[in-house]
């Protein structure tokens, strides 16, 4: 398929449906006139099932670039072959973690390294690992670097965990995670030292707040007004028309997903999956 011309993008899921529709010059949906549907095209993965599975075969059926959306679950060894044998770009949109906000938040620290960072992830069982595995995954974007859990201490009912760099061995940051009932989702992250950032997604109330703390006073980030959907919708298409054939999404999950099974490994399997 040429390069020109907006990119068709085949999906089932209604928010990526309209994400198409807020492209109009660079994305169209993939419609029965394509003779091969997923070939050439940017093809969407539910992450609510085995997104593993269905990313390998999209990859196998020649799809440029795949979009796994919500990843519930990150099995480290199907995930790890995924990585290995794809050739083309995979991009993983996590709302918790969105990739312009992350950006944005490291972007005004311009470049001050913090103390420690401390996080905060509350949810249902059904929810804690994967608020907890996006709690890791600020963590790791704010302190600059991979990440070994240190120690963990878990109940039923919370926990909490140490994080070392990876390189040097420092301590990077610590988290606190707890069960909650289904309404009370939270996740906290604030990265302290000179230049302080405060993270706070409060999913219930559908509330963002990204801030820095600095000694000339503290800011608010604007909000965004882009749906999440939209702005994943968007790398994906910037990396087929660049031609980029790895980023850096799947290598991520697979980091914070292997610290939150060490963190969390009292949250059963049976109700990551409902």
């Amino acid at each position: 398929m040429s390069g020109a011309g907006p990119v068709p993008v085949v999906t089932g899921l209604e928010a990526y449906r309209v994400a198409v529709a807020g492209l109009p010059m660079r994305a169209r949906l993939a419609t029965d006139a394509d003779a091969d549907a997923v070939a050439g095209a940017i093809v969407v993965v539910d992450g609510a099932g085995s997104w593993w599975d269905a990313a390998a075969t999209a990859v196998d059926a020649g799809a440029r670039a795949v979009l796994v959306s919500e990843p519930r679950v990150a099995p480290v060894e199907s995930a790890t072959k995924l990585l290995e044998r794809s050739t083309v770009p995979i991009v993983v949109h996590r709302a918790r973690l969105r990739q312009d906000l992350v950006a944005q938040a490291a972007a005004a620290r311009d470049g001050v390294p913090p103390r420690i960072v401390v996080a905060e992830a509350r949810g249902s069982n059904a929810a804690l690992h994967a608020i907890v595995r996006d709690a890791v995954g600020w963590i790791r974007a704010l302190g600059d670097g991979r990440l070994a859990v240190a120690s963990a201490a878990a109940t039923s009912r919370g926990g909490a965990a140490m994080l070392r760099s990876s390189d040097d061995g420092r301590v990077v940051g610590s988290l606190i995670l707890a069960a909650s009932e289904p309404r009370g989702e939270l996740l906290r992250v604030r990265a302290l030292g000179e230049t302080a950032t405060e993270v706070e997604i409060d999913e219930g109330l559908g509330r963002w707040e990204v801030a820095t703390s600095t000694i000339a006073g503290r800011t608010i980030a604007p909000t965004r007004f882009e749906e999440g959907e939209r702005a994943a919708l968007r790398r994906a298409v910037d990396a087929v028309a660049s031609r980029v054939t790895r980023l850096p999404d799947l290598e991520d999950l697979l980091h914070d997903a292997a610290a939150a099974e060490t963190i969390a490994p009292f949250v059963p399997e049976s109700s990551l999956f409902g």
